[in-house]
């Protein structure tokens, strides 16, 4: 199961990468939400997304932090008070090999992964390149709906996060 921290970033990084992009096209555009979404659905971002590049980039990220490659390093015994250095000496220094080439460290939010866990997210990756598809008019609507709640997500963050920023969109305002 992927830890909710890691859940919670990613939806956080994908929300704000629409949101912000939304909002740039609304104000140069000086057009309303729905339409501005609707532009957004003809950008390179959003091909982009459809096609799931921010899960790729992430799980290239987590591949890439495998602690099979750092079996040998001197990190391994090195004295340190470092919190984060010190939890990773202690999978270096406590897991098989073979644990190892299947242990991989998200640096931003400290979790660490399986390789069953990276299929889970290729697994939630997939979904979300089948839920964005548009190929029919009613498709789009639910494509739409999809970007709506990425949008509105974003919102309630900030307004926990940033309660005085202004939100261009003011999707939560709409709803309500």
């Amino acid at each position: 199961m992927i830890p909710q921290k890691v859940i919670e970033y990613l939806e956080e990084y994908i929300s704000q990468e629409i949101y912000v992009q939304i909002a740039i096209i609304k104000g140069k555009e000086k057009v309303s939400n729905d339409l501005a979404i609707n532009k957004y659905f003809k950008t390179n971002h959003f091909r982009d997304l459809s096609e799931g590049r921010p899960y790729d980039h992430f799980i290239e990220g987590l591949r890439d932090k495998c602690l099979g490659k750092l079996k040998n390093s001197p990190m391994r015994n090195k004295q340190t008070d470092d919190p984060t250095i010190l939890e990773l000496q202690n999978k270096l220094n406590n897991l098989s090999d073979k644990e190892l080439d299947n242990t991989y460290w998200e640096i931003e939010t400290g979790e660490f992964f399986t390789g069953e866990q990276i299929k889970e997210l290729e697994d939630n990756r997939d979904k979300l390149i089948s839920e964005l598809k548009i190929n029919t008019n009613s498709n789009e609507k639910s494509v739409l709906k999809i970007i709506i709640d990425f949008c509105q997500s974003y919102e309630t963050l900030c307004q926990k996060k940033y309660p005085e920023a202004p939100l261009p969109l003011e999707i939560l305002k709409s709803i309500n």
